[in-house]
């Protein structure tokens, strides 16, 4: 499956011969000078690191991933030039002149209405919208944790790296665009203290749903937090010792790592920032207009705003606008046994409760007297 390949590996199968053109710091950020459509599509971690670009012109990021925008522009032969660059690049202080820095950051604990939420928000075209951006899924964290033998730290070094990452990938390539807003992958919480470092005047949300759920409908489908159950990523993702996750079953694992996203989110207390929003009020399409409001500070006008609500008519995963959303599966929770509920409560109901009842989240007092 495409996402859950390494990011690097994805683009030298969209576009083959990518890895083949190499070129020196001083020529790419020539080349990345005289090419608005030039933004980063991956970085390879293996070694000292290369990052990968692709010319995409003006084409904005509509899929419900940023690696399938790459997709379909490689399907219909539409990505101009393309290079790789050692990852150093990412170090100078000359690459981000055309860019925006992200005005709204959104961490999510998956299946939880991210995706809505943010093509909604892409709806509008004055928001150019990063909807997991393919480098961010995986190598650049890999490459700053040597492959996650130790967390990243929080230093200029790494700061001014995801800055620029980021930033290019959010280079002002349509004259519209005027904010930018950045949903990162579901596990990218666990560096939500650099990530917010790295962005410190931009607010962020942070949107969950309960883990049951989550789980039921991630076993439905698929999560590539499973790819990593038993290596060095599920300690970082679970807060364990990785060789103690190794015999979980699929549902204590999940339930781990997403008791422990709670838990970073709540121990984040510092960044006064970070907003929270549980689905069960962000799939209401009436709320959407507080989230924007007091979760991320946007205001747009009644016309923007009923724009970007027609999202909620759709199913978030088909980009093609023809499926209407009808709500949740009513037997979605039949594939749990009785056991796999309680030991997802038992793992994550106590964090959960805390997110439910916290100052941050938005709609708190629905949940004061539960």
């Amino acid at each position: 499956m495409l996402y859950a390949l390494p990011d690097h590996e994805v683009m030298e199968n969209l576009l083959p011969g990518i890895r083949d053109r190499y070129l020196s710091v001083t020529d790419a950020v020539a080349r990345i000078h005289s090419q608005p459509g030039l933004v980063p599509v991956a970085i390879n971690p293996h070694g000292d690191g290369l990052v990968y670009f692709a010319d995409i012109g003006d084409t904005p990021y509509l899929e419900w991933k940023h690696i399938y925008t790459i997709e379909r522009l490689a399907q219909d032969h539409a990505v101009g030039e393309t290079f790789t660059t050692d990852l150093k690049i990412l170090l100078r202080d000359d690459l981000t002149a055309d860019c925006l820095s992200p005005k709204g950051l959104i961490f999510h604990v998956s299946r939880c209405g991210s995706t809505l939420f943010t093509k909604a928000l892409a709806r509008s075209p004055r928001n150019l919208v990063i909807i997991q951006g393919g480098p961010l899924q995986e190598g650049f964290w890999a490459a700053i944790t040597d492959h996650w033998q130790h967390p990243p730290e929080i230093s200029e070094h790494n700061i001014l790296m995801l800055q620029n990452l980021v930033m290019l990938m959010a280079r002002k390539r349509r004259p519209e665009y005027e904010i930018c807003f950045l949903k990162l992958i579901s596990w990218n919480v666990i560096y939500l203290d650099l990530i917010c470092a790295a962005f410190p005047d931009a607010k962020a949300l942070y949107l969950y749903r309960d883990p049951v759920e989550v789980i039921a409908n991630v076993l439905q489908e698929t999560t590539a937090v499973l790819c990593a159950k038993g290596g060095a990523l599920a300690g970082e993702l679970t807060g364990l010792l990785p060789q103690d996750t190794a015999h979980m079953s699929n549902v204590e694992y999940l339930a781990h790592c997403y008791a422990h996203y709670f838990e970073v989110v709540l121990d984040n207390s510092e960044n006064t920032e970070l907003s929270l929003v549980n689905y069960r009020q962000l799939r209401h399409s009436k709320a959407f207009a507080d989230i924007l409001a007091r979760g991320l500070n946007s205001r747009p006008d009644n016309a923007e705003l009923e724009q970007m609500r027609e999202q909620y008519l759709y199913y978030s995963k088909d980009d093609t606008d023809t499926t209407l959303f009808t709500g949740d599966i009513d037997d979605m929770l039949d594939i749990l046994t009785k056991d796999d509920k309680q030991t997802i409560k038992r793992v994550c109901n106590d964090a959960l409760t805390r997110l439910n009842t916290s100052d941050r989240n938005i709609f708190q007092p629905a949940y004061r007297d539960q």
